[in-house]
C-alpha cells in the first residue's frame, strides 16, 4: 500500500518511511508550511514532530487493524443525550465536561461510584483523587459491540506506530534506505542551516545568542569524549572484540567528526559564525540580496530588485498556481480589482492575453525607536512594499508574501525627493513594463506594471504631488472641491468637478512650468506618472477604509454621539465603560475586545483606539447599550447609519443595487449628522466617503485595497530592531534581516498556509448521527466512521463550534445557521448546523435569531464566508454581522 508524501511526489510503501521522510526532506516547518498528517483522508497539522506523533498515537493508532475477523468494537453512551461514539479515555471525558460546561448534573462513569456534580473543577478532583488511573467503567456507559470493521480508507489500512515513531529514535535501514551517507551529511548541514535561519527570522534570535548557543553546545558535546569513549570500550568488550587505546581514540574522533552540530560549527567550517551562516544561506537558499545606494556620504537608501524577487517567488510552484486561481464573478458583480473600470482601461493588464503581473505599492512611514524617547524620528523610516494583485485576496494577506522593495530614511526623502531616492525601484519597475522578467517555469518574459499604489492620506498627497495639507483650499485627489464646498454640497450633487488624466496632466504641466505654485490643489507630478506608460496618478491611488472610516470617521462620530448620549442622561460614562468591559466577547470578538472609552473623549473629540477596536465596539454597541437608548433618538440614528456604512464598506461583493444603497446611506448620514449635530464640521475623511460609491466602481471592493494588513508588515522590522538593538547601518541590517526571512520561506514544501487545517480530530460513527447528517454523509463516503473536530481553519479563517454562519434567505432576510458538530468526510469539511430565522431589529441594526431544524452545509454554501458570534441580551438571542451580506 502507498503512502504519499502531502508535500512532494514522494511515495513510500510504509508509514515509518513516511515519517522518516518527514523529517528528513520536510524538517523545514513553520506556522505558515506545518507537518501534514501521514493520513491521507486526515487534514490535521502540526508546528512540530512532537504534536504529529502524538496525534499518530492518538487519532490513528492501530487503525484498520482487527484482531479477529469479527471483532469487538467499543462505545461510550451518554446518560444525559443520545451520543454514542467510539470510546477513548479522552472522548468520553471530553464529551462529559461538555455537559458540566453547561452546569448539568453529570454522574460518575465508574463502576459502583454514585458521584454525581454539575461543577467543572468538582468532576476533574473526584476524577483524579478517586479514580486515577482506573479504567473500570461501567457498563452502561462503556459497552463492546460485535459486528464487521468499519470502511476504511486505503492509508487507513496500515500497521500501528513503529518503536521509532513512538519513542522518537531513529531506525538506522530507514534512514539509509533514503539517503546515502554523502547526501545525508549535505541534507543536515542544510537542516541545521534551516534551523538557525529560522532561529534568526522567525523566532527572532539575535546572531549573538546564537553564536552563544552553538558555543556552549560545541563544549558540552567536546566534554562528552570520555562519556563516548567508555561507552564504546564497554560495548566492544562485551563482544569480546580486542582494542586498544589509539582505536578507540580514532573511533571517538570519527563519532565526533560524524555529527553535524559540532562538524559544521567547528571554527572555520560553513556555520561557525554568523558571517559564514550569512553565506551559506545565501549561496544555498533562495535569497535576494538588497543592495545599498548612496545618496551622498552619510545617506543611503536599502533596495530589493523587484525582478529578482519576482523571479524567486515564480520559481516555487504554488505561486504561478495560485495567480491563475481566478473565477469569473456574476454578471454585474464587483468581486475584485479585475472588475473595476481601471483595471479595464489599462491597455497592458487587462487587454493581452498573456499573463501580465499587476503590482499593488504600498508606502508608509514607521517609527523603529521609541515614539516617546528622545531617539523619535531621527531613525523613522520610509518604507515601499509591494504585492502581485493577482494573488486572491486570501493568500496576498499573509505578511510573508508581502515584499520589501525600498527602506530609506524619511529625511533623506525629504532632503532628495522621491526621484533620487526610488530611482533603483523606478529603474526596474520601467523594466517591467516595456522588457518584463523572464520566468522559467513559463518559459518567457512577462510584463507588468503598477496598478495602484496604496497608502494613508498623507503618504499618499505626498508621493501622487497633492497638497500635504488637509485644510488647504483644494484637500481632494479625487475631485477639484474646496473646503467651503465641502461643507455645503455633496458629491452626489454633482457640483465638483472630477479629476480626469486630462485635468490633471493639465494641472501638472501649470506647475513644473511655473504658471502656479499650486494648482487646484497639484504641487507636482508623481514620479511613478513620469516614468511608467501604464500608471496615472489620477487612476492609481485608492481610498483606504482603514484610514477614512474605521481610524477616522468611526472613533469622532461616536465621541460625538457617546457624549450627546451621556448629556441625555441615557447612562453615564462610567456605566458605559462597565457594560463594555463586562460584556461576554465570543471567538474572534474577543481578540479585538475595545477598550474602555477614556475620560479625555469629550475633549479631545475622539476615543482613539486601533481600527479593529473601533469596528467592533460600533459593531457590538446596539447589543451593549442598545436597550438604554430610546426609539428615535438623533445621535443613535448617526451610530446606527454609521454602522451600516461600515459594513457595506468592508464588504467583498459589490453589485450595482449595493453600490447605490451604499451611495443612499452615506447621503442619509451627512443629512442626519448635521441635522443633529448643525454646528458640527465635517472632516476632509466625509468628503472622502461620499466618493467611495464611484471609486468601488473603478477600483473594485475597496477594502481589498486597505492598508491594514500592509501596516502589520511594519511590526517585523520593529521586532528586528528590538532585539538586534543595532542601528548601524539599520536600513541594511533590516532590508537583510527581512530577506532572509522570505528565503526560509520559499525554500518551505509550500510558500502558503495549506487550504484547510485543524490540530485535533476524533472518530465517530456515522449510524449515530442525527439524520440530516447521515443522509448527507452516506452519499459522500461508504465508511461507517468520519473524523469529528471542534475548530477548523479555511483559508486563514476559523470556524469554531458555536459559532453562526449566514447560508441561504428567508423572505429576503439572511439565514444564519449555528455550528453544532465538524465532519471532515473525504477531506470535505461539513458543518451540522441548527437552522435559525431571522428578524430584523431596525432600533439595534440586529437580527434576532429563532432556533429551528438541523441541517448540513459546506463552506461553498455560504452567503459569506466570515463566522459570527450571537449573544443573548435581554432574553433575545441577537447577531450583528461584520459586514454587509449580499442573499
Amino acid at each position: 500500500m502507498a503512502w504519499n508524501c502531502k508535500l512532494c511526489i514522494v511515495s513510500l510503501d510504509t508509514r515509518a518511511k513516511l515519517l522518516m521522510h518527514y523529517r528528513l526532506q520536510h524538517s523545514h516547518y513553520s506556522r505558515i508550511s506545518p507537518l501534514p498528517c501521514l493520513y491521507a483522508d486526515c487534514i490535521c497539522t502540526f508546528h512540530s514532530f512532537t504534536a504529529l506523533k502524538a496525534h499518530l498515537s492518538r487519532s490513528h493508532k492501530n487503525v484498520g487493524r482487527l484482531e479477529t475477523e469479527e471483532a469487538a468494537h467499543v462505545f461510550f453512551s451518554c446518560h444525559m443525550c443520545t451520543c454514542k461514539q467510539p470510546f477513548s479515555e479522552e472522548a468520553l471525558f471530553g464529551h462529559l465536561r461538555s455537559h458540566l460546561r453547561k452546569h448539568e448534573m453529570v454522574p460518575c462513569p465508574f463502576k459502583n461510584c454514585n458521584y454525581r456534580t454539575n461543577v467543572y473543577s468538582s468532576f476533574n478532583a473526584h476524577k483524579s483523587r478517586k479514580h486515577m488511573g482506573s479504567s473500570d467503567y461501567d457498563d452502561s456507559v462503556v459497552s463492546a459491540e460485535s459486528g464487521s470493521a468499519p470502511a476504511t480508507s486505503s492509508a487507513d489500512c496500515d500497521e500501528g506506530p513503529t518503536q521509532c515513531e513512538s519513542s522518537g529514535s531513529l531506525d538506522l535501514l530507514e534512514v539509509e534506505s533514503q539517503c546515502d551517507a554523502g547526501n545525508l551529511r549535505a541534507e543536515l548541514q542544510r537542516n541545521l542551516a534551516s534551523l538557525f535561519l529560522k532561529m534568526q527570522t522567525v523566532l527572532h534570535v539575535s546572531n549573538m545568542a546564537t553564536q552563544e548557543i552553538i558555543e556552549h553546545l560545541s563544549q558540552i558535546f567536546a566534554l562528552s569524549q570520555p562519556l563516548i569513549k567508555k561507552t564504546i570500550s564497554d560495548v566492544l568488550q562485551s563482544f569480546d572484540v580486542p582494542v586498544t587505546e589509539a582505536s578507540i581514540e580514532q573511533v571517538v574522533s570519527a563519532v565526533m567528526d560524524s555529527n553535524i552540530l559540532t562538524s559544521s560549527t567547528a571554527e572555520g567550517q560553513d556555520l561557525s559564525s554568523a558571517k559564514r551562516r550569512k553565506t551559506y544561506v545565501e549561496k544555498n537558499f533562495p535569497v535576494v540580496v538588497p543592495t545599498q545606494y548612496v545618496l551622498e556620504p552619510g545617506h543611503t537608501v536599502v533596495h530589493v530588485s523587484i525582478l529578482e524577487m519576482i523571479q524567486e517567488m515564480f520559481r516555487h510552484t504554488d505561486i504561478l498556481d495560485k495567480v491563475k486561481e481566478t473565477t469569473s464573478p456574476p454578471k454585474g458583480h464587483y468581486v475584485s480589482h479585475q472588475d473595476g473600470s481601471y483595471f479595464k482601461d489599462n491597455e497592458l493588464l487587462s487587454f493581452s492575453e498573456d499573463l501580465t503581473l499587476p503590482l499593488i505599492l504600498y508606502t508608509d512611514d514607521l517609527e523603529i525607536a521609541n515614539p516617546l524617547g528622545t531617539s523619535r524620528k531621527i531613525h523613522k523610516l520610509s518604507a515601499v512594499y509591494w504585492v502581485l494583485a493577482d494573488l486572491p485576496v486570501k493568500y496576498r494577506s499573509s505578511l510573508h508574501v508581502i515584499q520589501l522593495a525600498t527602506l530609506c530614511k524619511v529625511s533623506d526623502i525629504q532632503k532628495f525627493g522621491y526621484e533620487r531616492v526610488l530611482a533603483p525601484l523606478l529603474k526596474d519597475l520601467c523594466t517591467l513594463e516595456e522588457d518584463g522578467v523572464f520566468i522559467e517555469s513559463i518559459g518567457k518574459a512577462v510584463r507588468g506594471t503598477v496598478m495602484c499604489v496604496v497608502s494613508d492620506n498623507l503618504a499618499a498627497h505626498s508621493l501622487a504631488g497633492f497638497t500635504k495639507s488637509f485644510r488647504a483650499k483644494y484637500f481632494c485627489r479625487f475631485c477639484k472641491a474646496t473646503q467651503d464646498q465641502m461643507h455645503t454640497c455633496e458629491v452626489g450633487s454633482g457640483e465638483f468637478c472630477l479629476r480626469t488624466k486630462a485635468s490633471h496632466d493639465f494641472d501638472v504641466h501649470a506647475v513644473t512650468h511655473g504658471e502656479s505654485q499650486d494648482q487646484c490643489g497639484v504641487q507636482g507630478d508623481c514620479v511613478l506618472n513620469q516614468r511608467l506608460k501604464h500608471f496615472h496618478t489620477v487612476t492609481g491611488f485608492p481610498p483606504d477604509v482603514l484610514h477614512d472610516l474605521l481610524e477616522g470617521i468611526v472613533p469622532v462620530e461616536l465621541a460625538l454621539c457617546i457624549g450627546e448620549m451621556i448629556r441625555c442622561k441615557y447612562f453615564t460614562h462610567e456605566y458605559l465603560n462597565k457594560r463594555i468591559l463586562s460584556f461576554p466577547y465570543q471567538h474572534a470578538d474577543n481578540v479585538d475586545k475595545p477598550k474602555p472609552i477614556p475620560k479625555t473623549f469629550t475633549v479631545k473629540n475622539t476615543i482613539g483606539g486601533n481600527g479593529h477596536e473601533n469596528s467592533t465596539l460600533l459593531r457590538l454597541l446596539p447589543l451593549i447599550i442598545g436597550d438604554k437608548i430610546p426609539e428615535g433618538d438623533g445621535a443613535w440614528a448617526v451610530l446606527m447609519d454609521l454602522k451600516e456604512i461600515v459594513e457595506l464598506g468592508l464588504s467583498l461583493t459589490f453589485t450595482e443595487e449595493t453600490i447605490q444603497y451604499l451611495q443612499t446611506k452615506i447621503q442619509d448620514h451627512r443629512r442626519m449628522l448635521l441635522e443633529v449635530f448643525p454646528r458640527f464640521s465635517l472632516r476632509p475623511k466625509h468628503h472622502y466617503l461620499e466618493h467611495y460609491p464611484d471609486l468601488i466602481r473603478c477600483f473594485g471592493p475597496v477594502v481589498q485595497l486597505w492598508t491594514m494588513r500592509f501596516e502589520g508588515k511594519h511590526r517585523f522590522f520593529k521586532r528586528v530592531v528590538q532585539d538586534t538593538q543595532n542601528f548601524k547601518n539599520v536600513l541594511n541590517t533590516l532590508a537583510t534581516r527581512h530577506q532572509h526571512m522570505v528565503a526560509y520561506h520559499l525554500s518551505a514544501p509550500s510558500f502558503f498556509k495549506p487550504h484547510q487545517q485543524t490540530s485535533k480530530v476524533s472518530s465517530v460513527m456515522v449510524s449515530m448521527l442525527p439524520d440530516s447528517a447521515k443522509a448527507y454523509i452516506v452519499q459522500k463516503t461508504g465508511s461507517s466512521m468520519i473524523y469529528s473536530t471542534s475548530r477548523v481553519n479555511i483559508d486563514g479563517t476559523d470556524y469554531d463550534v458555536g459559532m453562526f454562519v449566514s447560508v441561504g434567505q428567508v423572505g429576503e432576510l439572511p439565514l444564519f445557521c449555528k455550528i453544532e458538530q465538524i465532519f471532515l468526510v473525504n477531506t470535505e469539511v461539513v458543518f451540522l448546523c441548527q437552522k435559525h430565522t431571522s428578524h430584523y431589529i431596525e432600533h439595534l441594526r440586529s437580527y434576532e435569531l429563532f432556533p429551528g431544524s438541523l441541517t448540513v452545509h459546506t463552506v461553498s454554501q455560504l452567503n459569506d464566508q466570515l463566522p459570527l458570534s450571537a449573544y443573548n441580551t435581554q432574553g433575545r438571542l441577537l447577531i450583528t454581522p461584520k459586514r454587509y451580506i449580499l442573499v
